[in-house]
């Protein structure tokens, strides 16, 4: 588990502080680097600046144990928990920890927890145990489990200060000798090792922490599925014909058929513009044969479909074939860089999204041809999946269902979108 675990307390000379930190790395250098402690008092030490624990788990894993984290940024965040952990975050209930979450820094489990001190103000010292970790729904999953740990840690260390807390009262008791005298200035705080009497207790923390990291990672586990695999279980179907296709983001090399922008200058923008929409909304495009480059024309306008058919929209036919242009027939034809559409429909006053998101990515200079075709592929092959989930919301609810009204929303689909919508969905998903 990639987490940060810690044992603050707070020290009566500078707040509170964390005091020993466990973490798992890969970087032998974490196990050797020396700690960066500033503050110089014996309540705020724990192993040392030169001392470091180190368990290495059988897939090569270290657990380490230190002063300080190396990383300042992970440094500042286990300061700022020991802040929070100790003066803020209390559980009205005393029992389990309390989760609180920063999406800036990361979330933290905490557990605040007092021991006995007969020369700390109240007799008592506070200390927390944080979890620190970046990912909210792992540390959502697993706080039962290391909740109830940190709760045995915090008893046991409690119960070995509590020995030495009663011994020392037998030898002076401090509450009458405070009420007597009035007087409670004792120095420095005592470090952990003089609180417990118990000169390897944080040889014993480093064993519960390194437990607590393992059996995090073990406890709770997520499988990643793809949207493919995800698809493929749920309905096998509806990813034949689909963005998931072999080779479904593969695009033509240059070599087999003219660039874009290439086309747009020979046919002129106007007439491009007509292509464009006539080929979005799979209205039928007829070139004629003698016109310059035919072959050509229809392979460049092919590629604006975002699979290929058995019974493409873009054709040749020979110049002797009579043909009548209709709203569902747009017919192309002329020579040397002077090309004409002819089509009884019109273009609308609102173009679909995915025209206007074309046209934008051929006048953006920053995109050469290359990355231009690939990056027309991706937004063809994104409003192919925008289909095919409206057109499953479609069967499921119904055209006009709220669902499907929704989900238009979420995707962005407009009302000038629709005759693209309603063209692919009779292209792409039958």
């Amino acid at each position: 588990m990639n987490a940060v675990i810690g044992l603050c307390h707070f020290c009566e000379a500078h707040g509170p502080r964390p005091l020993f930190c466990t973490f798992t790395t890969d970087d032998e250098n974490h196990t050797k680097e020396s700690s960066k402690q500033a503050v110089k008092c014996t309540g705020c030490t724990s192993l040392g600046p030169e001392t470091i624990l180190v368990s290495k788990d059988d897939d090569g894993t270290f657990f380490c144990s230190r002063e300080s984290v190396l990383n300042a940024d992970v440094t500042a965040f286990l300061r700022q928990a020991a802040i929070r952990s100790i003066t803020c975050e209390v559980s009205w209930s005393k029992e389990g920890g309390v989760v609180y979450f920063s999406d800036t820094q990361g979330h933290v489990l905490s557990l605040n927890f007092q021991i006995k001190d007969t020369r700390a103000r109240g007799l008592k010292r506070w200390f927390s145990v944080v979890v620190l970790m970046k990912d909210k729904m792992l540390l959502h999953n697993i706080t039962p489990v290391l909740s109830e740990h940190m709760q045995k840690i915090a008893k046991e260390l409690q119960e070995l200060a509590e020995i030495v807390f009663d011994n020392e009262q037998k030898v002076c008791t401090q509450r009458a000798l405070r009420l007597r005298t009035g007087r409670n200035d004792f120095g420095q705080s005592r470090s952990l090792k003089q609180l417990t009497g118990d000169e390897d207790v944080f040889i014993r923390l480093h064993s519960h922490f390194s437990w607590m990291l393992k059996a995090g990672g073990l406890t709770y586990s997520e499988t990643l599925h793809t949207s493919h695999d995800m698809l493929k279980k749920l309905n096998p179907e509806t990813t034949k014909n689909s963005i998931f296709s072999a080779n479904a983001c593969n695009v033509p090399s240059d070599d087999e058929c003219i660039p874009l922008r290439f086309l747009e200058n020979m046919l002129s923008k106007s007439v491009f513009q007509i292509l464009l929409y006539c080929t979005l909304t799979r209205i039928n495009i007829i070139v004629r044969s003698d016109c310059d480059q035919a072959d050509n024309i229809v392979k460049a306008i092919n590629r604006l479909t975002p699979m290929n058919l058995n019974s493409p929209n873009v054709t040749v036919c020979s110049d002797n074939e009579q043909l009548t242009p209709t709203d569902n027939i747009c017919i192309v034809e002329g020579a040397e860089n002077n090309y004409s559409c002819i089509w009884t429909g019109v273009l609308p006053s609102k173009c679909p999204t995915l025209m206007t998101r074309i046209e934008n990515a051929i006048n953006n200079s920053k995109f050469n041809d290359t990355v231009l075709h690939q990056h027309v592929k991706s937004l063809l092959l994104e409003w192919l999946g925008i289909v095919k989930a409206v057109k499953s919301a479609i069967d499921a609810s119904g055209p006009t269902s709220d669902a499907v009204v929704n989900l238009k929303k979420v995707f962005g689909v407009t009302p000038q979108d629709d005759v693209l919508v309603k063209s692919w969905v009779r292209a792409f998903c039958t």
